[in-house]
């Protein structure tokens, strides 16, 4: 009994990856952690503000269809206003780029839209999670009024960016 042979990818497949360094429209870069939602659906975020956190349900680098969801703290009491803070000034037409390991690929995006979205509906959005729309990547960080109350800010910030060109690699 012969084994099979394995198939290998062909040259010109590109291979995808997780984000590990994103930089912001004003070039400051912000190492990238994996995250998971909870079971009730919150997304987890690393808890350092210079850190952002890739949602691993979500598209990687070089891939076609999908959101890339990446989120912040934009603030926090003990470390201060985090570079996340700068998406609210963000506007169309500024560049975002994400790096995957060792910057052996990146991807550039270009901000197509900033919008404010009530915390509470955030999980409700499933656009922004879509699987079935072509690749895009989405920020996500808190902003709007604080709400001591509630302990923390009444709506999420959303930069939904779309990419330029095409994926560049070094390899």
């Amino acid at each position: 009994m012969s084994s099979a042979a394995l198939g290998k990818p062909a040259e010109s497949q590109v291979r995808t990856e997780r984000p590990e360094t994103l930089r912001l429209p004003s070039g400051v870069a912000m190492p990238v952690d994996v995250v998971a939602t909870a079971g009730n659906g919150v997304l987890g975020l690393p808890s350092d503000i210079d850190r952002a956190g890739w949602w691993d349900g979500g598209s990687g680098i070089g891939d076609s269809y999908g959101a890339m969801v990446l989120a912040a703290h934009v603030d926090s009491i003990s470390e201060g206003i985090g570079p996340f803070a700068e998406l609210l000034r963000a506007r169309p037409g500024q560049r975002i780029r994400v790096a995957g390991s060792g910057s052996d690929s990146d991807q550039v995006f270009e901000i197509v839209s900033v919008r404010l979205a009530p915390r509470a509906s955030l999980s409700a959005d499933t656009a922004i999670f879509s699987v079935h729309q072509p690749l895009r990547l989405i920020l996500i960080t808190c902003a709007g009024p604080f709400d001591a109350g509630r302990g923390g800010y009444r709506d999420n910030l959303i930069v939904t960016a779309d990419p330029v060109g095409d994926l560049r690699t070094t390899n």
